[in-house]
Order: C-alpha cells, then structure tokens, then sequence
C-alpha cells in the first residue's frame, strides 16, 4: 500500500516502464497503465475513478483534454479533511468533431471498477479522440481540490 503522496510518482514510473512519452503520448497505452495503477492500494478513506474528456482553456488555449483521473478523500483522526485528484491528461488541438465530445463518467456509478472501464471503453467520447486524432501533449499532475 502506498501513501496518496506516494501516488503520482507511481504512475509516472508506471507510464515510463510501459514506454509512454508525454511528449508523443499513446492514449491506448496510458489507459491499459492507468487501468493497472488502478490496482495499486492507496492509503485514503475513499478512492475513486473519473473519465473525462471535453475542449477547456485551463491552460490559456483552447484544447480538447482526455482525463484519466484517480481521486482520494483523506481523513484525518476519523473526520474528513480533503481530496486530492491524480490527472493523467491527454491533449489534442481542437476541432469540429472533438469539441462536441464533453463527458464525466466516475466508478460511483457502477457496482463495479470493471463495469465502469467496460463502459468507458464503448463510448464515442474514448473511442473517437484516440482512434482518429493524434494528441501532442500529455501530463500528469496531483493536487488538492
């Protein structure tokens, strides 16, 4: 089991051993290693699995971002204290096609982590980014929210 501290150099080793680039990233591949990060004990309260995919400017330019995000509650003497969120995000210039692509899918939904990728997996908003379009960019960043 590892700390939530712990997490995002997890996945970042994670992704390197498996040969993903963040400078010429393979969506594929950092969703079957985001998958398997998802095995990876945790020390938190709560744990729980997010995809999402939709044209935002957080970074000061337009961009069409495909998440995999791992989120956390953290307690602290037994009382609710924060959450931090784990982004492994994919970046794609925009275009007409991707920018009517928005979605937010968690494991809460499902009554299990394997329905939830089943179901991931079969939407237009996965299938479409990463078997028509090639994305430039990729990062992984933990922080509190």
């Amino acid at each position: 089991m590892i700390e939530v501290y712990e997490s995002e150099g997890v996945l970042s080793e994670m992704l390197s051993e498996s040969g993903f680039d963040i400078n010429n990233p393979n969506p594929k591949l950092a969703w079957e290693t985001f998958k398997k990060f998802s095995n990876v004990k945790v020390d938190c309260a709560d744990d729980s699995l997010l995809f999402q995919c939709g044209e935002y400017d957080f970074t000061g330019e337009k961009l069409f971002h495909f998440e995999f995000v791992r989120q956390f509650s953290i307690e602290e003497d037994g009382e609710y204290d924060h959450m931090e969120q784990l982004r492994l995000t994919i970046y794609f210039k925009p275009n007409a096609e991707l920018k009517d692509l928005e979605t937010n899918l968690w494991t809460y939904d499902f009554n299990s982590i394997d329905q939830f990728f089943d179901e991931v997996e079969k939407m237009d908003c996965f299938k479409i980014p990463i078997e028509k379009y090639v994305p430039f960019q990729a990062e992984v960043k933990q922080e509190e929210v």
